[in-house]
């Protein structure tokens, strides 16, 4: 393909840079990447837009050139389909993609235990990395005798019930690792990537054959729908 002309690409850096910076604007990053790097965002979407709108000006007071072939403006549409149809945060089929176990997670966990259960509640609010660390840990007794509250979507699970699942990053989607907790006895109408709350005590980790590794599971006595959260990622 012919090389689009200058004023196409600073057309392309110019769009590029303003789709950086509506997302970045919005919760719409957060799919992407963890909330601490919304500055770091729309840094370089002032940045890039700054490149592409100072080459345009350029451009309209310095010597011209031929334009180049029509056909280099569809390069703009992968940048017209990021505006307009924006791809989700991860979900159900990502984790079912996932077939290793979850890298090795922290095996001292706080000698302060998992704290007190919320206020006016009687259960405690965990992460699902943190109910990771307490099950595996070489001590679990903090669980023992405790209601836990988890949320996450809904995800598949072959040998019956279902997964409480998040995706933990680093830095972005891009390192996403599935943090799932099993439901064996889950309610059946609750679909895959819907947004639950449970409540239930911890249980001892079971084995899914067609996962081949102990995972953290949970009793649950109460299962709900919930609004997906603005930040989805742990």
């Amino acid at each position: 393909m012919t090389r689009p002309d200058r004023t196409t690409q600073h057309v392309l850096l110019l769009l590029l840079g303003v789709v950086v910076l509506l997302v970045a604007g919005t919760d719409r990053y957060l799919d992407y990447v963890q909330a601490g790097f919304r500055p770091l965002l729309l840094g370089a979407g002032v940045v890039v837009a700054g490149l592409g709108l100072a080459g345009l000006l350029r451009r309209r007071v310095g010597v011209h050139e031929h334009p180049g072939p029509a056909v280099g403006w569809l390069l703009a549409a992968p940048v017209a389909v990021l505006l307009v149809v924006a791809p989700p945060a991860l979900g159900s089929w990502s984790a079912g993609r996932q077939v290793t176990a979850p890298p090795a997670l922290p095996a001292a966990p706080s000698a302060a235990g998992i704290g007190p259960d919320d206020e006016g509640a009687d259960h405690r609010t965990m992460t699902l990395f943190a109910y990771h660390v307490w099950s595996k840990a070489p001590d679990p007794s903090a669980l023992e005798g405790r209601r836990i509250r988890l949320v996450g979507f809904v995800s598949p699970r072959a040998a019956g019930g279902w997964y409480v699942t998040r995706f933990d990053i680093n830095c972005c989607a891009a390192d996403a690792t599935a943090i799932r907790v099993a439901v064996p006895d889950g309610a059946a109408e609750f679909a895959p990537d819907e947004w639950v709350e449970v409540i239930g005590t911890s249980a001892p980790s079971r084995t899914d054959p067609a996962v081949g590794y102990p995972e953290p599971t949970i009793d649950a006595v109460s299962v709900r729908a919930v609004p997906a959260p603005a930040e989805t990622y742990e």
